[in-house]
C-alpha cells in the first residue's frame, strides 16, 4: 500500500515520535548526569561514588553493543518482514523496562534494562523508522522528510526533558541541597510516564501502519516504466550486493565521525558545565533539554533545506563537520571565561545536533536503493553508532582517573574526528560525483 496525502505526514509523525522517545530513555544521562550519578551513589548505591561514572559507563556499554551487533540484524528483519510488527514489539518491551528502571532496581537489573533497550532499539525499531520514514517520500523529498522526523523527534525530546527537569528540581530543598528520597520518587514519576508513552505509541502504531508499506520513490519508478508496483525481497544476495557498495562504508565513515560529536556533546557538555564552568546542576539540566532537544529541533529541521540549497547533503556534512571542530576547540579555549564557553555551546549545539538531520538521506547520493534500505542502513549503524559501545566507558574511566582534565581528552578525541570525518566527506562526494555522471552517460 503506497500512504499519500496528510496520511504520509501522520504516520512520519507517529514512528518519529516513538523513535524520538526511543532515543530519549536510554540516553537520560544526557540530560540528568548528575542526578543520575547521585541516584546510584547515593539514592540506592549500586556503585562507589569513586566508580559511578565508570558504572554509567558500563550499561551504556551495553546498551551500545548490543546496537552494534543488532543494527544488521534489524535491517534484515524489516527488509524480511516489514515495518509494522518491529515497531510495536520494540514499544511495548522498553515500555515495560522503563517501569523497572523507575523502580532503581539493582546495578546487574540495570545493566540488563540497557541491553534490552539496546535489543529493541536496533532488532525491533530503528531500521523500522528509517525504512518508514526513507517509504513517505520520493528521492526529491528525502533531505526534508528525514529532517522533518528529527525535527519531530528533537520536539518530543524537548517536551520529555522540560518534564523531567520540572519533576527532578522537586528534589532540590533550600540550600542547593538535594532531597535523595524525593529525587528517587521523581525518577520513578518520570520513567512511568515515559513506559506509558511507548504503550500509547504502541497502539498508535497498530491503528495507522499497514501491514505492507510501499515507498514513494517504488511507486514513482513503476509509473515512469510502466511496470507493477511489487516490493524486491530481502535475500543473502541483497546482503551481498549491500557490501560490496562503497557507499555503504563511505556513509559508514561520514556519520561515524558525525556521531562522535554528537555522542561526547549530547554526553558531557551537562556535566562540564557543572564541574568546568561552575553551574549548577538544575542550570545545566536545563542548558542540556535546550541544546538537546529544542536547538535540535530548530537545525535539524534548517539542514534539510541547506543540504538542498548547497545540492548535496554529503557535502553539507562536510561543511558542518569542519565548523563543529573550530568550535571544538573554542570550547576548550574558553573554559575560563564561563559566560562566552557556555554561549559557544549553544552555537557548537547548532552544528553538531544539525548533522543528524540528514544522516540517513544520504543514502541515495551513493547509490542505495530504496528496496535495500533496510539492510544498508544496518550495516551502516553497525559501524557510525560504535561510539555508543566504547565513549561512554572511554570517557568514564578519563573522568574517574583525570578528574576535569578527563574533559579535555573528550575534546582532543572529538577534534580527531572532525578532521577525519572532513577527509571523508571529500571523499565521499567525489565518489557521488562520479555515480551521477555514469548514470547520465
Amino acid at each position: 500500500m503506497v500512504i499519500t496525502g496528510k496520511k504520509r505526514w501522520f504516520v512520519l509523525i507517529m514512528v518519529s515520535l516513538l523513535a524520538g522517545v526511543m532515543v530519549y530513555v536510554p540516553f537520560l544521562r544526557y540530560s540528568y548526569y548528575d542526578q543520575m550519578v547521585m541516584l546510584f551513589s547515593e539514592y540506592k548505591p549500586v556503585a562507589s561514588a569513586a566508580n559511578v561514572n565508570e558504572f554509567i559507563g558500563d550499561f551504556s556499554f551495553w546498551f551500545g553493543l548490543v546496537c552494534t551487533f543488532g543494527y544488521p540484524v534489524g535491517g534484515i528483519l524489516v527488509d524480511r518482514f516489514g515495518e509494522k510488527w518491529l515497531l510495536i514489539i520494540g514499544a511495548v518491551i522498553m515500555g515495560v523496562c522503563s517501569f523497572w528502571f523507575g523502580t532503581v532496581p539493582s546495578g546487574t537489573s540495570i545493566i540488563i534494562i540497557h541491553i534490552l533497550y539496546g535489543a529493541c532499539t536496533s532488532f525491533f525499531i530503528w531500521n523500522a523508522y528509517l525504512k518508514t520514514v526513507r517509504k513517505m517520500g520520493n528521492s526529491n523529498e528525502q533531505g526534508s522528510m528525514f529532517s522533518t522526523s528529527e525535527f519531530v523527534r528533537a520536539i518530543m525530546g524537548m517536551l520529555l526533558g522540560f518534564l523531567g527537569v520540572a519533576l527532578l528540581n522537586r528534589a532540590i530543598m533550600p540550600g542547593n541541597t538535594t532531597d535523595l528520597s524525593v529525587l528517587g520518587a521523581q525518577w520513578r514519576n518520570m520513567l512511568f510516564f515515559n513506559g506509558a508513552l511507548f504503550l500509547v505509541l504502541a497502539v498508535i502504531v497498530f491503528i495507522v501502519l499497514p501491514d505492507n508499506i510501499i515507498g514513494a520513490e517504488d511507486a514513482e519508478l513503476a509509473e515512469s516504466k510502466g511496470t507493477a508496483l511489487t516490493q524486491e525481497k530481502m535475500s543473502a544476495a541483497s546482503i551481498f550486493k549491500v557490501l560490496k557498495m562503497p557507499g555503504t562504508w563511505l556513509l559508514s565513515l561520514l556519520i561515524f565521525f558525525c556521531f562522535s560529536f554528537t555522542s561526547a556533546a549530547n554526553g558531557y557538555l551537562g556535566s562540564y558545565t557543572v564541574n568546568v564552568l561552575g553551574i549548577s546542576q538544575t542550570q545545566a539540566s536545563t542548558f542540556a533539554v535546550v541544546r538537546n532537544y529544542i536547538i535540535a529541533g530548530v537545525s535539524t529541521l534548517a539542514i534539510g533545506f541547506i543540504s538542498d540549497k548547497i545540492g548535496s547533503k554529503i557535502k553539507t556534512l562536510g561543511y558542518y563537520l569542519a565548523i563543529a571542530t573550530v568550535l571544538t576547540v573554542a570550547v576548550l579555549l574558553t573554559k575560563n571565561a564561563m559566560f562566552l564557553c557556555i554561549g559557544i555551546t549553544f552555537v557548537f549545539a547548532i552544528v553538531y545536533s544539525g548533522m543528524r538531520g540528514i544522516y540517513f538521506a544520504t543514502l541515495g547520493e551513493v547509490g542505495i536503493p530504496l528496496s535495500l534500505t533496510g539492510v544498508a542502513t544496518g550495516i551502516i549503524s553497525l559501524i557510525c553508532y560504535l561510539p555508543d559501545v566504547f565513549f561512554a566507558k572511554l570517557a568514564g574511566i578519563w573522568l574517574d582517573k583525570y578528574g576535569n582534565f578527563g574533559y579535555d581528552l573528550i575534546w582532543y578525541w572529538v577534534i580527531g574526528c572532525g578532521i577525519l570525518g572532513i577527509l571523508v566527506s571529500f571523499v565521499s562526494v567525489r565518489y557521488a560525483k562520479r555515480l551521477k555522471s555514469n548514470k547520465e552517460e
